[in-house]
């Protein structure tokens, strides 16, 4: 049974404020650049361009993670997101929005996967619920923000947003600061012995990339989707509060699903149950394609929660998993390097498409995506039966 440690009990919260902070921030972003006249392709320009900084920043921070402190890359990363809500809060054209959301791509680079590690680490053995609780805390975070910053922006615009932000992500760096130092005063010898003689090469291996390349296809997806139809809801007149109630019941539905999927890695393998979620995934889509307007759009941000939440926790207990803890920071920073080219492509990509034929056929190519991914899957079933 997991035991829910001071440890755990702060890490928790930890990735609770950054991801309030972050999903204030998402929620509004995109409309907030079409509002002050960039276009979409550039606003696809400007969502895309977070992932490039993530993705070269990534395996930086997980050295920086494995040869002193997840905490520490945490804090850095906390700090920059913090930075980027001060500069959203003066921008008024393409160049300085591009600006922020490059310093925002910053603090995801150096935040994201030393989290999850951070976790795993700490519940040992029991790895895979803690994830699964970690996910679903993430999950809340956008029941929660969403419709908040949607609400807020539609009465009093998007500089309250921004600053809510900025608070939040302080307080993080602050909390993430304290941590790292405790762990400092605290740490164990043969602990940074471990970390300063791992290599690279000990967090390289076909589980790590195999969960990399279904990671490409899932971040694609997930950024694709929350910068588009945003913009598209936009577009067809609806209220900023409109996207956020979308994703107020996509977190929802995945909330439930990212726990479930934490307990059922115990006694289902990891790969079944993500093969699950992908289907789930694209099927959402096809939903969307059909019908994009609400309320029944809403039925496709339920399923594609509940299809999310069944391989996020699951893909990175794979990972976390098939790899010494010494090294497990780097090998998460690869696993989410996936996410970051997936992020910095497909909207890119998709982008183009809906200014040249319509939103809709964006959720058509996001529909065929997902098979992709399940065909590694299949790889990795048949790779550890073996």
């Amino acid at each position: 049974m997991l035991k829910y440690s001071k440890g755990l009990i702060l890490n928790f919260i930890i990735v609770t404020l950054y991801f309030l902070a972050l999903q204030f921030i998402v929620t509004v972003i995109a409309r907030y650049s079409r509002d002050i006249g960039i276009d979409v392709v550039k606003t696809g320009i400007i969502w895309s361009s977070l992932f490039l900084v993530s993705l070269i920043l990534r395996p930086i921070a997980g050295y920086v993670a494995d040869k002193t402190s997840s905490y520490l890359a945490m804090s850095i990363g906390a700090l920059f997101l913090a930075i980027s809500s001060l500069v959203y809060m003066y921008s008024k054209d393409f160049n300085v929005l591009l600006v922020g959301r490059l310093i925002q791509g910053a603090g995801n680079g150096f935040f994201v996967s030393p989290s999850i590690t951070a976790v795993a680490i700490i519940a040992g053995k029991y790895a895979g619920m803690a994830l699964g609780l970690r996910s679903m805390i993430i999950s809340m975070t956008s029941i929660v923000a969403p419709p908040i910053a949607g609400a807020i922006t539609d009465l009093l615009g998007y500089t309250p947003v921004f600053t809510i932000t900025l608070v939040l992500a302080l307080i993080t760096s602050t909390i993430c600061g304290i941590a790292f130092k405790y762990e400092v005063k605290t740490a164990d010898s043969n602990v940074i012995n471990t970390r300063s003689t791992a290599k690279w090469r000990d967090a390289i291996n076909l589980i790590v990339m195999l969960s990399f390349l279904i990671t490409i296809i899932g971040g694609g997806i997930f950024s694709s989707l929350s910068g588009i139809l945003q913009a598209h809801y936009r577009d067809i007149g609806y209220e900023a509060k409109i996207y956020g109630y979308f994703m107020m019941m996509f977190g929802l539905s995945s909330t439930v699903s990212r726990f479930l999927a934490g307990k059922l890695v115990s006694k289902k393998h990891p790969a079944k149950i993500a093969i699950v979620g992908y289907v789930l995934i694209s099927s959402s889509m096809i939903i969307l394609y059909y019908n994009y307007y609400i309320p029944w759009s809403y039925i496709s941000a339920i399923v594609y929660g509940i299809g999310i939440g069944l391989t996020v926790p699951t893909l990175q207990f794979l990972v976390i998993s098939s790899v010494d803890k010494s090294v497990a920071n780097r090998a998460m920073s690869i696993y989410a390097m996936g996410f970051d080219i997936g992020g910095l492509i497909m909207p890119l990509l998709l982008s183009h498409v809906a200014s040249l034929y319509g939103y809709s056929y964006v959720y058509f190519y996001l529909s065929i995506l997902p098979f992709v991914a399940v065909g590694a899957l299949m790889i990795i079933l048949y790779y550890q039966k073996q």
